[in-house]
């Protein structure tokens, strides 16, 4: 069995030596209030500029763009006119059923759409045809567009915005999607923007509410905490380094001089301590 032993040597100047103390005893400290502010993870935001040279930019590669043609978009308007009544207003969910898409389709069955039980919004419509749809986005087999329907007489919902999307299937355009993005509710004095839509459900508080706090606030309060704990914690080492760098030099001092280092006992006690 070794056992290793590690010995330092101090410097043979005593002005080097009583540099040497001074640095570690100053040194510590500060490194140790420097290792606090950098354990310690930032939660602050990041920086979003580059770093560096980049390179060029890459563009990324968009297909050929696909024109609405007037054919297209008769054929769409002939499928929403038999679509919307049959489906969105159930007054013939089995029609409904043969003009949905795929998605529409998926998780349900024709005997759930018989008993009103589709992924259409139940909604009655003052328009009797569908031709006012706007395109939002057009691709190969795909459209996707926005429509405003306004309720009938009786009805007692506001206008709605519906997003759909119709795909082209074995040469049949269907309705793959349909869902709500907008209730266009009438302006009151209380409430002079009534429109609702997405995102109103994801608005951020109010100026007056109180938010939650933000962590980059606590980590500036806990910084000076730890930042004094860790030099209280390091007081002794400094306090006791300068005691033992007292106590070197009145030892070399003794020594020098030829002095004992402790006081002889007077000889009344010296009598009493012999064998």
């Amino acid at each position: 069995m070794y056992v290793l032993r590690f010995s330092m040597r101090l410097p043979d100047s005593p002005r080097t030596r009583r540099r040497l103390l001074w640095t570690i005893g100053l040194g510590l400290p500060l490194a140790a209030v420097v290792a606090v502010f950098l354990l310690i993870p930032s939660h602050g935001p990041t920086a979003s500029g580059p770093t560096g040279n980049e390179g060029p930019a890459q563009l990324a590669s968009v297909g050929p763009r696909v024109r609405l043609t007037p054919a297209v978009h008769r054929q769409i308007d002939a499928v929403l006119d038999r679509f919307l009544p049959a489906a969105m207003e159930r007054k013939d969910e089995v029609a409904g059923w043969a003009l949905a898409g795929p998605e529409m389709k998926a998780g349900t069955t024709l005997a759930a759409w018989r008993k009103g039980n589709t992924p259409v919004p139940y909604y009655r419509a003052k328009e009797t045809t569908f031709h006012t749809w706007r395109t939002i986005d057009v691709g190969q087999g795909y459209v996707i567009f926005n429509l405003l329907v306004h309720p009938a007489k009786g009805w007692p919902l506001a206008p709605y915005v519906f997003s759909g999307e119709v795909v082209r299937q074995h040469g049949h355009w269907l309705v793959n999607r349909l869902y709500t993005i907008a209730i266009m509710n009438k302006p009151t004095k209380h409430n002079p923007m009534p429109e609702i839509g997405p995102a109103d459900f994801a608005a951020g508080a109010s100026p007056g509410a109180k938010g939650t706090p933000d962590s980059t606030e606590h980590s500036s309060r806990i910084l000076p905490v730890l930042a004094l704990f860790v030099a209280i914690a390091l007081v002794p080492l400094l306090l006791g380094g300068v005691a033992l760098r007292r106590a070197r030099r009145w030892r070399r001092e003794v020594q020098s001089s030829g002095r004992q280092q402790i006081p002889s006992l007077p000889a009344r006690y010296r009598s009493r301590t012999r064998p």
